[in-house]
């Protein structure tokens, strides 16, 4: 006889002082799927009138202190404690097997606190935010988790037949994931980094075949800001054993002001891992900006182009470029372990080619000549003529790869 699999449990999150009816008609619809609910009352205001679960004081315990006392700070003060409780809370239950998954409603208070909570959970655990804010910058509330947003459409003001089938989905969508979660096997092999954009695709993906035809796993990452700082949590957590970064935008875009700011740590986590590098200076030409009716003024006069309806890239210029490749040296400088820097003197993306938009080589120059000047002697630097996307190019930098593997 098949022994059947256990009932996956859902937290389910909110601030039942203000969402009680919603939150509870929520953890029914999870019942109703077949999985069990622990009903998580994470208010920061006020006692709620509804039972929970887990009630609020056992969330202000986790943080020794005394719920009453949480809910008489300001609201900032407040909402960070409760915050810290529910994730100390919600580690523990996954920590011990006791919740398998979580899913969160809530409004701009709710949601901060229910997606803070998930944040703190390993990757791979089932995290679900039913949001008012969904579909404007979630950056805040997902930023490198893998929480899934989802629109709630209406306000959670009052149970009606809208909100009703918006929550019955969210319900079905987490008991489901719950039901397949599998998590992360390493594969044994030794992981390399990559990162990359639409613009240095074709060299990147003939970097990273070169490299996996010897055995190794890659794990390649949008240099979209998030993906940078993920790439380097995941080595932070032992996963990626060497990185060949050949999309550093997110430099750029921390220095100048762009969309894909990784913020100023970039580039330090190998380094200071001793992790092997090899650095390729693609998209150093490229900042990402808003929709082009949405540019800042202050760039109304740079070389601009339309990436696409979403996003405007904004060609760098050479004063621009010293700075992007003095951050660069100093932070390859203090590496504990081996770094190559390879850098394609042909072109750093795909409209970096004579006759394309971003095609400025006095530029380019900027950024080579400062970084052979900046770096260390004692990291290998070396010159190739071709183009980033260029097949030669990318054997090369996939070479070097093995090289220090």
């Amino acid at each position: 006889m098949t022994q059947s699999a256990p009932t996956p449990i859902i937290v389910v999150m909110g601030t039942l002082d203000t969402k009680g009816p919603e939150t509870a008609f929520l953890a029914e619809r999870v019942k109703a799927q077949g999985c069990s609910a622990l009903l998580m009352d994470v208010s920061a205001s006020r006692a709620a009138e509804a039972t929970a679960d887990i009630p609020v004081t056992a969330i202000a315990a986790a943080v020794g202190r005394d719920a009453a006392a949480i809910q008489a700070l300001p609201r900032g003060e407040a909402v960070a404690l409760v915050s810290q409780g529910a994730a100390a809370v919600l580690n523990q239950l996954v920590a011990e097997g006791r919740a398998h998954g979580v899913v969160g409603v809530g409004g701009s208070g709710g949601t901060t606190i229910c997606t803070a909570a998930m944040r703190a959970l390993p990757y791979g655990v089932p995290k679900l935010m039913v949001s008012t804010l969904a579909s404007g910058n979630t950056r805040w509330h997902v930023d490198i988790s893998d929480i899934v947003m989802m629109p709630s459409l209406l306000d959670i003001g009052g149970l009606n037949p809208m909100l009703e089938m918006v929550l019955n989905n969210a319900a079905a969508a987490i008991c489901g994931m719950a039901r397949g979660y599998r998590p992360y096997q390493p594969s044994g092999k030794r992981v390399v980094g990559l990162t990359m954009y639409g613009t240095t695709t074709p060299g990147v993906s003939a970097a990273r075949r070169h490299v996996e035809q010897a055995g190794i796993e890659t794990w390649v990452f949008h240099a979209s800001g998030v993906g940078g700082r993920t790439m380097e949590r995941l080595m932070e957590m032992g996963r990626i054993h060497a990185v060949l970064d050949m999309t550093l935008a997110e430099i750029g875009a921390h220095l100048v002001g762009g969309l894909h700011d990784a913020g100023p740590d970039r580039l330090a986590m190998a380094g200071a891992l001793g992790l092997p590098q090899v650095i390729v200076p693609g998209a150093c030409d490229t900042v990402v900006l808003p929709p082009r009716d949405q540019v800042p003024e202050r760039f109304a006069n740079r070389i601009l182009n339309v990436h696409n309806p979403t996003m405007t890239t904004m060609r760098t210029d050479a004063a621009e470029n010293v700075a992007i490749a003095r951050t660069i040296a100093g932070k390859l400088n203090e590496a504990k372990g081996p770094v190559v820097v390879a850098l394609p003197l042909g072109g750093l993306s795909s409209i970096d080619r004579p006759g394309k938009i971003f095609y400025v080589p006095e530029a380019n120059a900027a950024l080579f000549e400062t970084l052979k000047a900046e770096l260390n002697p004692s990291i290998r630097l070396v010159e190739d003529e071709h183009h980033i996307d260029d097949p030669e190019f990318a054997r090369l930098a996939g070479q070097l790869m093995l090289e220090l593997l």
